[in-house]
């Protein structure tokens, strides 16, 4: 495999030569048991992971493992090795019986097994401490952690890594470096692979230092070209267990077929972890995976875990037409700037099979558009794209962040009107400074940011920095209302057109959505009403 490794090893970590011979007869990678009470949807994000608490009367749907995780596996057996996924989340096991869980798969046990842990944000303590546990479960086996995670947040918790003995940490794509490891006769040699015993971290206010820690971060190991990877490794999963009542044709899957976002939102982790340069793979490529698994599985709903799917219209149009002549099942969502599609384009990816659009509008605010690096003329485009694709038959899907420095109980009110406006479904978060990007330093440098790491509340639904004019504690009432308003309206409208029945249902079952609107109503007025006191 021919990987682009864009890095000299890590800083502070020591060069060395082969001093022994690295042989892994064993892979088990393990996806870490779950925050009980939350969901735990690791993929999302660039890989970091969000979560939100579950709702009284809401069950968790156990997420697929993370794609890297799959293309980890795939490489891996691509080497030699014998791999085995242990998917804690799928299991619900915690504790003592999630490390035997572990233990189980090896078939003999000592040096030759590696035992690999995937990390993420909102999970992340307690997904260190489960990685810890199982080194001393297994002292004579090796450990390591991957993730995504893991480019911004090392130098905050690798003493405690160091202490549990853990092995070695991933700095980079897995995918992109381990079958490097396997081939090599010290991994320590590798760049990107990090010993904990030998890595020396940024320490005190340097953790805070922007520049010091940008230029670690520039050393993250990416793949070079997507079209050298091997196929996911999906036949590792049981995937009826995933599926409902087993059935895998009622199955979505996350695929990717590129990597990699130009236009860098100032608030978006996708450019920090997989780069600027768009990183696209091989058209057939991708349609084979889609075969593949309508053919091995039944599988044929698929979400493109792209960041910008539409980025290159040329591709997207490309590999529409290249679906469409395989004659493959699809039943797609992806991720797009919708505003970038042409009529022709916006056709053929709905023949394709591509159903689902889910745009980031992000605000309908001058002034916060620009504080993530956008232009507010982008929303006027939005509004004719948007009645194209409803007469496409495409179901678009909105999302907004709440949260810029600007934001004020005005700006999310006209945001949260302008997405009724566009009668689209909506989804609503709360920025997330993400450490490492842009907002992330100003939040800091203004004082919106405390200098701590929030691991499980950098979630994308717990509000950690202040705006100007609201406190963290507004914003995630300022998220309510806003998600209050635009489904009561998006629901109401859709039960309406289908008639007097269904409208008097919504009514029915939407009666606590109605009292938390007229609370998150109370709580604006009440605030807004404060703030003219002070100011009067």
């Amino acid at each position: 495999m021919t990987v682009e490794q864009r890095i000299e090893p890590i800083s502070g970590a020591e060069s060395i030569g082969p001093q022994f011979e690295t042989r892994i007869a064993e892979l088990v990678l393990v996806n870490p048991p779950g925050l009980i009470g939350r969901t735990n949807e690791r993929t999302f994000s660039g890989g970091i992971g969000v979560s939100r608490r579950l709702k009284p009367w809401e069950d968790e749907q156990t997420e697929l493992p993370p794609i890297d995780m799959l293309y980890l596996a795939a490489v891996a057996e691509r080497a030699g090795a014998h791999v085995r996924l242990v998917d804690l989340l799928l299991t619900g096991l915690q504790g003592s019986l999630a490390e035997r869980q572990c233990v189980q798969t090896i078939r003999k046990g000592g040096p030759g097994s590696w035992f690999g842990v995937r990390l993420s944000m909102p999970s992340l303590q307690q997904d260190l401490s489960f990685a810890m546990r199982l080194k001393a479960y297994v002292p004579d086996s090796v450990v390591f952690l991957f993730g995504a995670v893991i480019m911004s947040t090392l130098d905050h918790w690798v003493e405690s890594a160091r202490r549990a003995e853990i092995d070695y940490v991933l700095f980079g794509e897995p995918e992109a470096l381990f079958e490097s490891v396997m081939r090599a006769s010290d991994p320590r040699a590798v760049p990107g692979v990090i010993d904990p015993r030998r890595y020396v971290p940024l320490r005190a206010e340097d953790l805070y230092d922007e520049a010091m820690v940008m230029a670690r971060q520039r050393e993250w190991v990416r793949v070079g070209e997507l079209d050298t990877l091997p196929r996911p490794a999906w036949h590792l999963l049981d995937l009826a267990r995933y599926a409902p009542d087993g059935d895998t044709t009622k199955l979505g899957v996350n695929i990717q077929a590129s990597r990699g976002c130009p236009i860098a939102c100032t608030m978006c982790p996708y450019t920090l972890l997989e780069g600027a340069p768009w990183r696209n793979n091989d058209i057939q490529r991708v349609v084979n995976e889609i075969k593949y698994l309508n053919d091995a599985f039944g599988i044929y709903r698929v979400r493109f875990r792209d960041p910008n799917f539409g980025f290159s219209r040329k591709y997207a149009l490309e590999l529409a037409k290249a679906l469409i002549a395989s004659e493959v099942k699809l039943a797609a969502a992806v991720e797009s700037s919708i505003e970038v599609f042409d009529e022709l384009t916006l056709r053929t990816l709905r023949e394709a099979g591509i159903e689902t659009i889910t745009t980031g509008v992000e605000t309908n605010d001058e002034a916060c558009m620009a504080s993530i690096g956008q232009k507010i003329q982008v929303n006027d485009k939005l509004r004719a794209r948007v009645e194209l694709c409803h007469a496409l038959g495409f179901h678009v899907y909105g999302t907004y962040c709440l949260g810029t420095p600007e934001e004020t109980w005005a700006t999310v009110e006209k945001t949260w009107r302008f997405a009724n406006e566009l009668d689209v479904e909506s989804g609503f978060t709360v920025m997330t400074p993400f450490p490492g990007t842009p907002m992330y330093w100003r939040a800091l440098r203004e004082g919106l940011l405390p200098k701590r790491m929030q691991f499980s509340s950098w979630n994308s639904y717990s509000s950690t920095a202040r705006t100007y004019g609201l406190s963290t504690t507004d914003l995630d009432m300022a998220r309510w209302w806003a998600r209050m308003e635009t489904i009561i309206a998006y629901r109401k409208g859709r039960a309406r057109a289908r008639g007097f029945a269904p409208l008097v249902e919504f009514y029915g079952s939407h009666v606590p959505h109605y009292a938390w609107r007229t609370a998150c109503r109370g709580y604006v007025a009440v605030r807004k009403w404060l703030a003219h006191q002070r100011t009067a």
